[in-house]
This record gives C-alpha cells, structure tokens and sequence, in this order.
C-alpha cells in the first residue's frame, strides 16, 4: 500500500497538550490539569481511544482501559504499537483489513487537504482475547492533525465491541464528510467504494428510518401504502445489500454510517 501522497516529510508542530497525561506542574497548571482529566474520562470511557502518529505508526496516547475492553494490557500496545491490535486479529479479518484501509486512504488521497480534514473512516475487525473468546470491534479514526502541505500525520482512534450488533457477514469499512453528505462504503467483498446515497433505494431508507423509530411492519405498510409482504421483503433485502444479520445489526449499519 502506497500511501506516499499522504505522508509528510517534515514533523509536524507538537499535538495539544490536552491530549498528554501529564501531573499539573507549577509551570502550566491550569492546561496540566485539564489533560489530566480528559485522559481520566477517556480510562473510563465504554471504549479505547488513541492517537496515532501516521509517520511513526506508533500512539502519541492510548487510554488505559485495552485490559477491560480488549483482555490486554496497556503495555502490549505502549511496546509494540498498532503492531500488537494486528496481531490478534482473527488471521482472515488481518488481510481484508488491510485491503479496506488500503482503499480507504488511496480515497483520502484523492480529496483535497482541506476537505479531508473533515472526513472519518471506520471499519470493523474481530480479534481474539486471551481465554481464546472471539469479539468483533468497530474501528472509527478522525483526521487529527495535517502538516503544512496538507498530509496526515495524527489520526484519532475510537475502538467499541460490537459483538451484540454484528455476529456475522462481512467487513464493512466507511468514509464520511462530517460537512456535507458524502459517504463511501467499502465491504472485503468488493472493495470499490460505494457512495451510501446508491445502496439503499429511496423506498429502503423510508423503510429503515422507521423501523429505526420502532414501527412495526405494520404500521410502515400502512404509512407508506404498501403490503405487509413488501416491507418484509424490502427488509431482507436491505440486510443482504448490507452484510448484516439482522434488523437490529441493519439499524446500526444505517445510523454507523450516516444512511439515517
């Protein structure tokens, strides 16, 4: 994977204190505490969240909660980086893996530098812990910081267990504008993006947006004029096109990438 066009070639300026564990010292206090305890509400956060140096591949800060979240220690990936959440990726989730972020970041690339400071990728993966226990983690990473030139060189990482949402089907990677409405899809079966606006038809997202409200089937045929039989059979279609399991996993597709 050639990501060249992405990197800088120069360091770019130090991130944020905010982002430092550092005790308060009499020197800067007041920022000193403030990270402090920011980095204290991401430990207790129901996720892990990191900072990446691009450059380096290693993190500028990790949240000290991978031991609850993922079974292993803060210091697995204080020594080996994003190494170590390679290694324990289920051997045929580690290549697709690889692949979707590869087209993720030849994406990135074509945008202009000023725009992809406002898109976010996410991508999901299943690793295993250390009782041999398999979970599937969803993945969501924010461009943090670019250099002079426009490069990535700091992006902000959000990992979640969403083992309850999705059991089954396949990888699934997204980039999205937080300004505007675009969005690309990715899956580890066809790897061509695919804008989210062309996967799911106009009556499928009317269809998903209630269910997502909770309405029955019934009262979506009878909202939107239709049969019973053909909201049910919209419905299987859309977790088809979607690589979910069911209409719970298809809501959190939907709302994970910004369909509703």
């Amino acid at each position: 994977m050639n990501t060249h066009t992405l990197l800088p070639e120069k360091p770019c300026r130090k991130l944020p204190l905010i982002w430092t564990e550092a005790s308060p010292t009499a020197e800067n206090s007041v920022t000193n505490i403030q990270s402090f305890t920011f980095a204290n509400i991401l430990n207790q956060a129901p996720s892990v969240t990191w900072i990446m140096d691009v450059r380096s591949h290693t993190y500028t800060f990790i949240s000290d909660n991978t031991l609850e979240h993922f079974g292993y220690s803060l210091e697995n990936y204080t020594a080996k980086g994003p190494e170590f959440q390679d290694e324990i990726k289920l051997p045929e989730d580690r290549v697709n893996t690889w692949k979707l972020f590869g087209q993720v970041w030849q994406k990135l690339a074509t945008i202009s530098s000023e725009s992809r400071k406002n898109f976010r990728f996410s991508y999901d993966y299943r690793i295993v812990k250390p009782d041999g226990k398999v979970i599937r983690i969803l993945e969501q990473n924010t461009v943090l910081e670019q250099d002079a030139k426009g490069n990535i060189t700091h992006l902000l990482g959000v990992c979640n267990d969403i083992t309850q949402w999705k059991r089954t089907g396949s990888q699934l990677a997204a980039l999205s504008s937080t300004l505007d409405s675009q969005y690309f899809l990715f899956t580890s079966d066809n790897i061509t993006p695919v804008k989210a606006q062309t996967l799911l038809s106009k009556r499928e997202l009317e269809i998903i947006k209630l269910i997502a409200e909770g309405h029955s089937s019934k009262f979506i045929a009878d909202k939107l004029f239709i049969s019973f039989h053909t909201v049910n059979t919209h419905r299987q279609k859309m977790i088809e096109k979607t690589s979910t399991r069911n209409t719970g996993g298809l809501v959190q597709f939907a709302f994970t990438n910004g369909l509703i």
